[in-house]
């Protein structure tokens, strides 16, 4: 039987479906496979980072560390603090080595004497140019000051067409060196040398052939043709040859001014020695942080992305920032605050240094031994307020300073010097390896206004250095508070107190003392706000990812909030307060390296990606199944084979058999591509197979479990659809709340297998995380320490779920039948007739109908030796629908070997019997015998004997005319030989030889009904009903039909429901015709016999009959019936 059915369900193209349910699933993954395409994992490094300095390893470790750390850097290389012996990672910064070169330089008494030697030198030089008489001096060959490698001659030649001769005699004049300053870079070089006037003022021309071919060059070259030339030539002077000949050009004394300008070699060395190594890296003007970061902590500048968009502009140029007053101070503190606050990055640099700059350290209780401790512990903000006494003096001699720069003779000095072009080549060579130039310099200590600086030059000098600098001093004074510890009497009003100073962003800590008594033990507690420390119920994370615990502001709150600061204070504190004994030794934390891996921000979206994916790709195969499914109880396809003796075990069987055959091709399609697609790409390709085909089998009897709720197939697939789509939504939230779910509330929410899976995908997510990926050695093994729900416990969970929902499809079911159906006592499962089947041989007695044929005069005796096949005993139906009575108390026999014929109007209650007897509808009350099986508690039973031909024609479309007759004889349980024989012989009974093989759908209304009839008798029924059989056929099939009722009469139970028309004008003439056949009419149930008991019926009951010209066998009977 259930390879008939399954074979039958087969054969139908469903092409589109089967097209659809394979395409859709891989469309879903292909894009999944693409977004995992454009997201490629990072390959991670391994990780070393910097150590951090407490407080008591030195004010400068300690601040350098919160600037440095303050990213929390990681490096690939292991850190100077790794080694053993070694603590401080930035003893090579820039900070650190100008230190130790101070330190070392006052140590030295030669220093002091030096710095003092090179201001003298300064002073010299000053007043030898202010002395010197440059009208007296000499001119020089231009050739004598040139490279001997020089390349001015060839650049003349080259770039500039000048004759080789030409280019030689030019080469060959004189220069007048002191009067050079004047073409500086502000002259115009075209006006100064294209004049015959002014040329000579810098030059001197052996012949006049030499001169006007000079005016000739330079009057045909463009201004930028000429100020390249100029830079060509600068860089092809000789220093040493420029330096022996200036002094005769100034007119200054050549031995003079080599020993002073020897001297101011030896004496700078020291100083410009460290400027140069300084300059050469740092950039305050672009990026001032980073700048810091190189100045504190060496290395390359980490601070990028807080460099500074707001450049220095003109609005401040030329003019120094006003001394404000102290109220005005609180309001550029707060000013300051807001935008470090609100820039996104410098926010982490104030969260840092927000603590020290402005917190405050609450302490209680208030007793002398307390007050002792913070006044050690306060030790490192003494050494602080050193700072503020430096900001302090600068803030005093700022007058001083400004008018240093403004307009002193050494700078003033500087800035002339500055305007020689043979000072500048010079410098510039000096400077060709660093950052700066002989320009920047000049721009640097530029004096002027804004629209008198020169083109291209930046608008940041010295003034800006010097009002940023006073604001940083203010900053300090009134901005830094230093007095941090406030005494409290209880921890009651600590704890209002803070509150307060946490509205105004001011708290930092509160310290408890929380047992003073013992003086050999001191118990202290740090309150802090909880955004600056970590959680205290969370140890650690409940399941294992690679990456490091290395984020400055999630991570490391206990540094970045200075809970550690205030410990190591406290704690030094205290000792030195026990034992009197100032400590040296200093503390540094030491973060653990982190090694290589893998950063897969894909993988981790995996948990929650990869079931809502499958959900969909399954969503189209859910709707489908729920509708076909219902729409075999909504047309009436699954009771139809019911009756004909199918369970309900080979329907569902039937169904997950399809479904598991066309979902299995996807699975293994999807098994590939996520394996090699990398989405899943540790994992074994198998057991992502076996788990997809388990979930499969859980949603199939999802499908089934949905569909016994739903009669309309169309709204079950669109409910069905949104009900499977709202069971996945709980995983969403049992995702969101994992870390605090517990093993029994996954096992509850686990009988739901949308969430099943999901879980199924945490655990996939967390070991392909892990680089390991779901194998068949670890499917045991939580991903999770202390969580027993392994990726086996999914597996078990679904089948669990399968089982679950069969069970509650299958008693559901039974109970609640729905439309069509005799619904099951709720105890049907514990009943031992449902599991064994009523014993063979059991047979129940009718009661006979002798009381009731005394009670109706309609009622003819049946004749001798005829048996029962079919007994009803006060039949009643009533629709709950508007309490509508179908069947009133209905008591009859049906005969063997006869042909018995219901005759009514509509309404008659002829279709709700006939239902009634095949299992279709349950009986209000009353009952029926069918070959002595009652239809209330064997209908199982009655059917496997039974067939039927419904008032509707109930066919499979897409079955041919012999697939429908080979189906219903293989469930009667024929053999393939038999089913042959009899498809010929009932195929030439029905007369469709013609369409054997023609698709039920493409067969004529009248065809069709052949083919019910067909179907009816095929198997060797024992009983039939025929329910209008030959409703919508034309007259000769109609006498087809009778003909072959009459034909298989013999030797069988045939009850048929028929709606007789007549199509003679003598009621007489269908009378004898019915006689001569042999048929029995039921007329309305009120006369119940052979032609001429029903012949004195109608003659007694006064009915008015109405004739027509219908078809033969045709009797319109609208009468109404009277007593």
């Amino acid at each position: 039987m259930e390879v008939a059915l399954l074979s039958s369900i087969g054969l139908g193209p469903w092409c589109l479906r089967l097209v659809i349910e394979l395409v859709w699933p891989l469309f879903l993954f292909f894009i999944l496979v693409w977004v995992r395409s454009t997201n490629q994992p990072t390959y991670k490094g391994q990780c070393h980072y910097p150590n951090k300095p407490m407080p008591s390893a030195g004010v400068l470790p300690w601040l350098q560390g919160m600037v440095c750390n303050i990213q929390n850097p990681c490096v690939s290389q292991p850190t100077p603090g790794e080694t053993p012996g070694q603590v401080n990672n930035f003893n090579n910064s820039i900070l650190a080595k100008a230190l130790i070169e101070v330190q070392s330089l006052l140590a030295d008494s030669t220093f002091l004497s030096n710095l003092k030697l090179l201001s003298g030198d300064i002073n010299q030089w000053a007043s030898i140019l202010q002395n010197s008489n440059p009208a007296n001096g000499r001119s020089i060959s231009l050739r004598s000051v040139l490279r001997d490698n020089e390349t001015f001659s060839e650049y003349l030649r080259s770039n500039l067409s000048v004759p080789t001769q030409t280019a030689q005699r030019l080469t060959s004049m004189r220069v007048r060196l002191n009067q050079l300053p004047a073409l500086s870079a502000e002259t115009n070089l075209r006006t100064a040398l294209c004049s015959s006037d002014s040329v000579d003022r810098y030059l001197e021309f052996n012949t006049t052939i030499q001169r006007q071919e000079f005016l000739n060059i330079t009057c045909s070259l463009t201004p930028n043709q000429l100020l390249q030339t100029r830079e060509v030539l600068i860089r092809n002077l000789d220093n040493r040859k420029l330096a022996t000949a200036l002094p005769l050009a100034l007119n200054l004394n050549p031995a003079e001014t080599a020993v002073l300008l020897a001297k101011t070699s030896t004496h700078a060395a020291p100083v410009t020695s460290t400027m140069l190594s300084a300059v050469n890296v740092l950039d305050f003007r672009s990026n001032p942080f980073g700048s810091l970061t190189l100045l504190m902590c060496g290395g390359d500048s980490g601070f990028n992305s807080t460099k500074s968009s707001n450049s220095s502009s003109g609005s401040n140029q030329g003019f120094r920032l006003p001394t404000q007053s102290t109220n005005a101070l609180s309001v550029f503190c707060q000013n300051l605050v807001d935008v470090l606050k609100g820039t996104p990055s410098l926010r982490l640099f104030w969260t840092t240094l927000r603590p020290l700059l402005q917190g405050r350290v609450l302490y209680t209780p208030d007793t002398p031994f307390t007050r002792r401790v913070i006044a050690q512990s306060n030790s490192t903000f003494d050494a602080l307020s050193k700072v503020e006494v430096l900001a302090e003096t600068w803030l005093e001699n700022e007058d001083e300073i400004w008018n240093f720069f403004k307009n002193s003779n050494q700078i003033n000095s500087l800035r002339t010097i500055l305007q020689n072009p043979l000072f500048v080549a010079a410098l510039d060579q000096q400077l060709n390896r660093t950052s700066l130039s002989s320009a920047l310099i000049a721009n640097f200590l530029f004096n002027g206004d804004e629209k008198d600086r020169p083109v291209g030059m930046p608008s940041f000098d010295w003034r800006n250095i010097f009002n940023a600098t006073s604001e940083a001093a203010r900053f300090l004074k009134e901005c830094f508070d230093l007095d941090k510890f406030e005494a409290i009497s209880s921890e009651s009003l600590l704890v209002q107190r803070a509150m307060k100073l946490l509205d105004e962003e001011r708290f930092w800590v509160g310290v408890v003392f929380t047992d003073l008594d013992s003086p050999s033990l001191v118990r202290y507690k740090l309150r802090m706000d909880i955004e600056d420390t970590e959680r205290t119920d969370k140890i650690k994370d409940r399941s294992w990812r690679p990456s490091a615990r290395d984020n400055p502001y999630n991570d490391l709150r206990y540094v970045r909030g200075g809970f550690v600061y205030l410990q190591d204070m406290l704690d030094r504190g205290i000792i030195r307060t026990q034992t009197g004994v100032q400590q040296t030794l200093g503390v540094y934390t030491q973060q653990m390296p982190y090694p290589c891996y893998v950063d897969d921000a894909f993988v981790s979206s995996i948990a929650t990606i990869l079931p809502m994916f499958l959900v969909l790709a399954y969503m189209y195969m859910v709707c489908q199944t729920i509708k076909g499914l219902v729409l075999e109880k909504e047309m009436r396809l699954k009771e139809v084979l019911r009756v004909v003796g199918v369970r309900n075990g080979p329907l569902w069987f039937a169904w997950f058999t399809e479904n598991m055959v066309l979902l299995t091709i996807p699975c293994a399609l999807i098994s590939v591509m996520v394996k090699y697609g990398k989405v899943l790409k540790y994992s074994d390709p198998t057991v992502i197979f076996v788990f997809l085909m388990v979930f499969c089998m859980a949603t199939v009897m999802q499908c089934f479990f949905i569909s016994v709720f739903f009669s309309r197939a169309n709204l079950a697939a669109a409910c069905g659809g949104l009900i499977y789509f709202l069971l996945y939504l709980p995983h969403v939230l049992c995702y969101a709340w994992r870390d605090v779910i517990t093993f029994r509330a996954k096992l509850a929410t686990s009988l739901l297998s949308c969430v099943a899976f999901g879980y199924g995908c945490e655990n996939f997510a967390r070991y392909e995380e892990q680089g390991v990926g779901i194998q068949w050695k670890n499917i045991g093994i939580s991903s999770q320490e202390d969580d027993p729900y392994s990726f086996i416990v999914s597996i078990i969970m679904m089948l669990i779920d399968t089982l679950l929902y069969w069970i509650l499809t299958w008693y559901i079911e039974n109970v609640f039948p729905g439309q069509y159906g005799i619904p099951k006592p709720w105890y049907f499962p514990f009943t031992s007739s449902y599991w064994c089947g009523t014993p063979v041989g059991s047979y129940n007695e009718a009661e006979p109908l002798d009381a009731l044929e005394g009670q109706n005069g309609y009622l003819e005796k049946a004749s001798a030796g005829l048996k029962p096949g079919v007994s009803i005993r006060n039949l009643v139906k009533v629709y709950k629908t508007g309490k509508k009575l179908a069947v009133d108390k209905l008591s009859l026999d049906f005969y063997q070997d006869q042909i018995t014929s219901f005759l009514g109007h509509n309404g008659a209650g002829k279709t709700t019997t006939m239902s009634i007897l095949t299992g279709l509808f349950a009986p209000t009350s009353g009952t029926a015998y069918v070959n002595g099986f009652d239809i209330r508690t064997d209908m199982d039973s009655i059917r496997k004997t039974l067939g039927m031909c419904p008032q509707h024609n109930v066919l499979f479309n897409d079955l041919t005319v012999e697939e429908h007759i080979y189906f219903y004889a293989r469930l009667k349980g024929c053999s393939s030989e038999e089913v042959k024989q009899e498809i010929d012989q009932m195929i030439k009974d029905v007369g469709l030889p013609h369409k054997r093989k023609e698709l039920a759908k493409n067969l004529s209304g009248g065809m069709q009904r052949k083919l019910s009839v067909a179907i009816a008798f095929v198997g060797g029924s024992n009983v039939v009903i025929l329910d209008e059989p030959t409703a919508g056929v034309d007259p000769y099939a109609r006498r087809g039909i009778w003909e072959l009722l009459l034909k298989y009469k013999k030797g069988q139970y045939r009850t048929v429901y028929q709606r007789l028309f007549v199509a003679t004008d003598n009621i007489q003439t269908l009378l004898n015709l019915l006689k001569s056949k042999g048929v029995y009419l039921l007329f309305c149930c009120i006369c119940i016999g052979r032609v001429k008991k029903w012949s004195q019926c109608i003659t007694t009951i006064d009915c008015n009959l109405i004739y027509s010209d219908c078809p033969l066998y045709e009797l319109r009977l609208p009468c109404r019936f009277t007593e």
